[in-house]
């Protein structure tokens, strides 16, 4: 039988899968250019099914995770479960590619490493995905973030080796799966993918909710069993059944056989990329915990001995679609089901109970009592971190009790105790005014600055400021800064060179731009939905300095080494000085700290400080005495890489954050 018709005859599988490759290699590499970034982790099961977990646990997702992976997971629980492992067949790309390597193997004639079905080696090794499973579902939940991404093949590729990869991790685990899929047989997925193993597992699925039940049940009666327990023991259970009763039989469709029409000729054992021995399979369907319905060994039969169904006597050609269609209808699905909502990153509550070390509950809130208010536009919001970040805040403000963020709308539910605090308060309790420098001012250009205040909506989150004033920028107008300040009307003063008259309806126009462009890093721009809401142009106008101005807009840095201090006092001081106008850029001062942590390590070194000079033009400045000289400060700040030290047992070399092109200056400290 020749390539090309059994090729013909399986054209479903090879149609999307060969499809979902290309478009893969498509929107990742940019040949179709997109405005936003493509997440290679977008539709991905294994993610969701990571993600599910952690929430069930946890009650928060990890970072970048949404409600369209999760529903993607639980789509490929069902196919598995009533069907089969379609995704492994049908859609990926791991899959697909060491399909490939086997058949290039096979094109340059070099003899493949056969591993039976069954045999000890074959046991032994089928072991591994399930210890990786446990690795990676421990790992993520902990943490709660994808740990998988350390070491997954196709997500180091995807993203070109910059995603959020342990570069040994990535490189090893791709070597090990192109040089293990070409010598033998669906290498990765028989031994190595987690994804397969839990696959596995679920084709027993009556076996695993017993495990579960049996937990709920114990957890319901008050046995504390850590989670890991039950990981754990769906690990081993699901090792167990692959290799001691490896033919599930609760599935809806199989590949069944007619005996009466096998020749055994076994070209359907050799077809099949598992090589599960279906010439022995006599009880009229195929049940081995391997086949994925991928319809290799249907399209190879000459006689029409084998074909897809869900009893015996299936001989009807349309069956050998429905796995095809069943992968895209799941799918489908899974994306729809997951636009419709949307789960919480995090969903904590406190302060409401408290519980003694005997066990002992004392109510200190009547939960009944307590409202939600819901805030949106908190762009800074965007995942498991950030979240974190604004519970830490909120747990702060007396009367509030738990929040529920949702990262992809950019919004929070919080909880709070009317008796003692309002939504009012609690937007001016987490609100951080905010400054951005619209466009740069010169010392010396003018002497004054007009100050005109507006009044806004919808701009409650600390990026609001930023994505305003690039729609200012934009305009070419000469404004220079933007300073808010908590109001219900918000409060934006907008500090403009005094030529400048815009009016009312001007303001509005730039207010209520519904998009931003925002230009991005290495060229390009992404576009930002905006859309605030315009109240009022204030009627007074004020004006500044153009000094008092400068100053107020720049946010300097200082870190001095208090006994360094009292070492140097009395001593002869000096300031070693190297100025830029782009150091007043978010990226330098936010890059302050370590460059004061690598040079904190050298005798002489009292204090680094990134201030205004002389002159307005910030400038990075080192304090220092003997023995520390300028020459051996400017050698220290032009390494190519700096000594950071995180924790006290966590010293890391590290690329300088810094390049300096000339030397600075050095004159003497004033006390």
């Amino acid at each position: 039988m020749s390539r090309r018709p059994t090729i013909v005859k399986n054209w479903p599988k090879y149609l999307l899968q060969w499809g979902v490759l290309a478009a893969l290699i498509v929107f990742m590499t940019g040949i179709v250019p997109s405005k936003e970034a493509v997440d290679p982790e977008t539709y991905c099961p294994m993610g969701g099914l990571q993600a599910l977990a952690t929430y069930l646990s946890r009650g928060s997702l990890p970072c970048s995770m949404s409600s369209v992976q999760v529903m993607m997971g639980i789509a490929l629980v069902a196919a598995i479960v009533l069907f089969s492992k379609l995704f492994c067949a049908y859609i990926c790309p791991v899959g697909t590619v060491q399909d490939l390597l086997g058949k290039a193997r096979n094109a340059m004639h070099i003899k493949g490493i056969k591993v039976r079905n069954g045999s000890a080696v074959d046991k032994v090794l089928r072991i591994v995905k399930y210890v990786l499973v446990f690795w990676i579902f421990y790992m993520t939940v902990n943490a709660s973030e994808l740990f998988c991404k350390n070491l997954d093949p196709y997500y180091a590729i995807a993203t070109g080796f910059k995603g959020e990869i342990t570069l040994w991790m990535s490189i090893t685990s791709i070597c090990i799966v192109v040089l293990g899929s070409f010598f033998i047989d669906m290498f990765w997925c028989r031994y190595l993918c987690p994804l397969g193993a839990i696959s596995n597992s679920l084709k027993f699925w009556l076996w695993i909710g017993v495990l579960f039940g049996a937990y709920y049940v114990a957890d319901v009666l008050g046995a504390d069993i850590p989670w890991a327990v039950l990981l754990g023991g769906f690990c081993i259970l699901g090792y167990l059944l692959e290799i001691l009763h490896s033919k599930p039989k609760m599935q809806l469709l199989y590949v069944m056989k007619d005996e009466s029409a096998c020749n055994n000729c076994g070209a359907c054992i050799r077809k099949c990329p598992y090589h599960i021995d279906i010439k022995s399979c006599n009880n009229g369907r195929v049940e081995s915990v391997d086949c994925s319905l991928c319809g290799e060994c249907v399209s190879v039969c000459s006689t029409g001995a084998l074909n897809i169904g869900v009893r015996r006597g299936s001989r009807s050609r349309l069956w050998r679609l429905v796995p095809a269609i069943l992968t895209v209808v799941l799918i489908a699905f899974g994306m729809w089901a997951g636009g419709k909502f949307e789960l919480p990153t995090i969903d904590m509550k406190w302060g409401i109970e408290n519980v003694a070390e005997d066990g002992t509950v004392t109510q200190l809130v009547n939960p009944s009592t307590l409202k939600t208010m819901q805030i949106d536009g908190l762009r800074s919001v965007k995942c498991y971190g950030s979240s974190m970040a604004f519970k830490a805040k909120l747990e702060k403000i007396p009367g509030v009790h738990g929040v529920k963020t949702f990262v992809n709308r950019h919004s929070a539910d919080i909880l709070y105790n009317p008796a003692v605090t309002d939504p009012d308060k609690i937007q001016e309790a987490i609100y951080v005014p905010s400054r951005f420098k619209v466009n740069p001012l010169q010392p010396g250009s003018i002497d004054s600055l007009k100050i005109v205040t507006i009044r806004t909506e919808g701009m409650y989150d600390k990026m609001d400021i930023n994505y305003l004033g690039l729609q200012m920028r934009n305009t070419g107008k000469k404004i220079y800064g933007l300073e808010s300040e908590f109001a219900c009307p918000l409060i934006v003063r907008v500090y403009m060179d005094p030529s400048e008259n815009p009016d009312e309806d001007w303001f509005e126009e730039i207010v209520e731009m519904e998009k931003l462009m925002m230009p991005v890093h290495g060229g390009g721009t992404r576009e930002v939905e905006v859309g605030y809401e315009f109240v009022e142009l204030e009627d007074e106008v004020g004006s500044i300095g153009a000094e008092e101005y400068i100053r107020k807009m720049f946010n300097p840095f200082k870190a001095e080494f208090k006994s360094r201090v009292e070492e140097a006092e009395g001593k002869t001081q000096y300031i070693y000085e190297i100025s830029d106008s782009n150091y007043d850029k978010p990226i330098i001062l936010r890059n302050m700290p370590f460059l004061s942590n690598h040079l904190s390590k050298h005798d002489g070194v009292i204090g680094i400080y990134l201030n205004l000079n002389k002159d307005l033009v910030p400038a990075m400045q080192v304090r220092f005495a003997e023995p520390m000289t300028a020459e051996r400060l400017w050698e220290l700040m032009t390494m190519e890489t700096w000594t950071i030290t995180y924790k006290k047992d966590d010293v890391r070399e590290e690329g300088a954050k810094f390049k300096f092109k000339e030397p600075g200056i050095t004159y003497e400290y004033e006390y």
